[in-house]
Parts: C-alpha cells; sequence; structure tokens
C-alpha cells in the first residue's frame, strides 16, 4: 500500500468519524426547551433533558441531567429548575434553597441568600446580602447594594451606607471618610471627608485646594497636589489638567520640563487611525513639543504632527518619541501595516521604532 493511499484512507476514517460524531449528537440533543429564554437547554423525543452550550455539541459537548421534564423551567440562560433541584447548566445547586429559588435580573437568589456564579462550582453566597432588596448599581460595573450594604464583586463593603456615593471612577465617599475604589486595590479611606468633595474628571477628584489622583500602580498610594488657592481647572484629557492657567499636572505631578507655559499648553489630537494606545504623548506651548514632557529637539512648532503614538513629524524631518530620525523622507513618511514608510525605501517597526 502506497503512502498516498495509506493517508487517504486515514482522511476518509475521520471523515466519517466526524460525520457519525455529528449524526449521534444531533439525534441525541433534542429540541430547545425554551428558545426565548435559553439556547442552551434542549429535551429529546424520549423525555431526556440535557445541556449543551448554545448548542454548540461539537466543541462543548453534552451534559445529561436527570430532571424531571414535566415540571423542568428554564429560568435564564445557564439556569433552570424542575420539582427536585436548580441546576446550573447541568451541574445540580446543593446550596439553594430550591423551593424559593429565582432569578432576579440574572441574579439568582432565593428566600435566604443571594448568589453569585463560580463557572466551575456554581452558585455560592454572598455572605450578608439581603435577597429582597439586592441589585445592581446601574452604569459601575461589580457594583451591587442591598437595603443595608453596598458590594463590589460580591465582597461585602465596610462604609456608610446611607451616605456612600461615587465621587468619579476611583474615588468614594461617605460622611466620615474618601475611598479608592477596589477596582484598583484594596478598598481603603485614604483622608477624612470633612466636606467640598468632588470630582474633576473620571480620574481627578479636588477637596478644597488639594488635588489627587488615583494610585493605578500596586502598592503605590493616592498622589496629591495641595495648592494654596484654586480658582479654574481646564480638563485636558484624563491625565492632563490645568490649575489656574499657571500649573500642568500630568496623572497628579507637575508636568516634568518645568518651564511648561500653561496659558498655551494643549495636547495634539490623538491619531486614531495609526495610535491604538489612545492616549496622548504628544503635546506643545507656545515655544516647544514635548514627547512624554520633555522637549523634543529641533521640532517646528508650526507644521509638527502626530502620525501615531511615538512618531511624528514635521515639515522636514520626522521623529521616533524624542529622536530625530536621519536620512528620512518627512512629505512620504506614513504608517502602512506595522511599519512607517517613506518613499526613499526607509522602514521602521511600528512597535519598537526599530529601523527594519
Amino acid at each position: 500500500m502506497s503512502e498516498i493511499t495509506r493517508k487517504m484512507k486515514k482522511y476518509t476514517f475521520f471523515l466519517v468519524y466526524v460525520l457519525l460524531c455529528f449524526c449521534i449528537s444531533c439525534r441525541n440533543i433534542g429540541k430547545p426547551i425554551d428558545k426565548q429564554k435559553s439556547g442552551s437547554y434542549f429535551i429529546d423525543s424520549k423525555g431526556q433533558i440535557a445541556y449543551c452550550q448554545n448548542g454548540n455539541w461539537f466543541s462543548l459537548g453534552i451534559s445529561q441531567i436527570q430532571a424531571d421534564a414535566r415540571s423542568f423551567e428554564v429560568l435564564s440562560e445557564d439556569i433552570a429548575k424542575d420539582k427536585n433541584a436548580v441546576y446550573f447548566r447541568g451541574m445540580t445547586q446543593k446550596l439553594v434553597d430550591k423551593n424559593s429559588f429565582y432569578v432576579d435580573n440574572q441574579i439568582p437568589k432565593d428566600r435566604l441568600h443571594v448568589y453569585y456564579i463560580d463557572q466551575a462550582l456554581g452558585f455560592q453566597i454572598i455572605e450578608g446580602a439581603d435577597p429582597k432588596t439586592y441589585e445592581l448599581v446601574k452604569d459601575h460595573i461589580n457594583w451591587a447594594r442591598d437595603k443595608d450594604h453596598y458590594f463590589y464583586s460580591n465582597d461585602m463593603i465596610r462604609a456608610d451606607r446611607k451616605t456612600f456615593s461615587f465621587v468619579n471612577d476611583y474615588f468614594l465617599k461617605d460622611k466620615d471618610s474618601v475611598y479608592v475604589s477596589p477596582n484598583i486595590g484594596a478598598f481603603k479611606a485614604v483622608i477624612a471627608n470633612l466636606g467640598k468633595v468632588e470630582a474633576i474628571n473620571n480620574y481627578y477628584m479636588r477637596i478644597d485646594n488639594t488635588i489627587y489622583y488615583p494610585p493605578f500602580q500596586q502598592g503605590s498610594d493616592v498622589v496629591t497636589m495641595p495648592f494654596n488657592t484654586i480658582q479654574t481647572i481646564r480638563v485636558l484629557d484624563q491625565d492632563h489638567i490645568n490649575v489656574d492657567n499657571k500649573t500642568i499636572l500630568f496623572r497628579g505631578k507637575k508636568f516634568k520640563y518645568e518651564h511648561v507655559d500653561a496659558p498655551s499648553f494643549a495636547l495634539f489630537p490623538i491619531d486614531e487611525k495609526n495610535d491604538s494606545y489612545g492616549s496622548n504623548s504628544y503635546s506643545k506651548d507656545r515655544s516647544h513639543v514635548y514627547y512624554n514632557q520633555e522637549i523634543i529637539p529641533g521640532a517646528d512648532l508650526k507644521t509638527f504632527i502626530t502620525i501615531g503614538h511615538d512618531f511624528g513629524k514635521d515639515i522636514k524631518n520626522v521623529f521616533y518619541q524624542k529622536q530625530r530620525l536621519e536620512g528620512v523622507d518627512a512629505k512620504s513618511f506614513k504608517k502602512e501595516g506595522d511599519f512607517y514608510k517613506d518613499k526613499l525605501g526607509n522602514k521602521f517597526s511600528a512597535i519598537t521604532g526599530n529601523k527594519v
């Protein structure tokens, strides 16, 4: 037998095997029980209940459920119950009170508890949550509340429920304290709440004449910048603000080039076509062009434009970050796919800036 014939037989056997699996699975999967609520629970001609995620039997398989077909009820995409038990996907849930169990706005509950879903284990109790009043907080991902507490990612927040509120995306407050949000680390008080707490934007907040920026780096503290007085604040983007037209703050700290001209300071527009980072590395004032708060030597202020997160050019020169690229034709220099090129054959990596 030739090698080609042997390979053809193996390939034919594989196709027959796949087709056989397809036929068997299609016969066993049955019909959807409630298409409006779920595309994953099925019943076959013998009354056997099965769970098959989104009907994708080939990739995800089928779980047969020993459930009572007459009383079986689909509650949501992955949750169902019958007279004997509550089911998550194909798993019977031991913790729940089956007689009082229900799903409230995609939240599993019974008369005693609220549950979160562990994808491997199923329903787990949210300690201290009141099922009658527990609800998700609109426009705040991972947040919920009941009549007595707020919760973040299923953990109870130790704060005053009546006065607890969101300052912005990263700071919160109650009558006693101002807190760092747990979405960037441990939930903790950072300062006493003496009043006048207000959001500047989604990152910055202000308390009287002090400005605060979140501790995004693990183990770091809130960045604090006090002023004698604050009359005006101009928001440039989430990271840059202009205080009283005298001080530029970047991520809570003073702009690195200390002689930056605040009244004329501006950010270059983000090049949405070429900048996958969506952030402002380039800025300018009446005298200079900056990359990451440092002067770009030789950049022409009047003609400079950005062409991505790390590349810019003026009428004569092309720059990678602060570095001028030698021998590059500025007029024809542009991004093509993962590279920057010009008509002279120069080619640079859009990721590293290295010439290739």
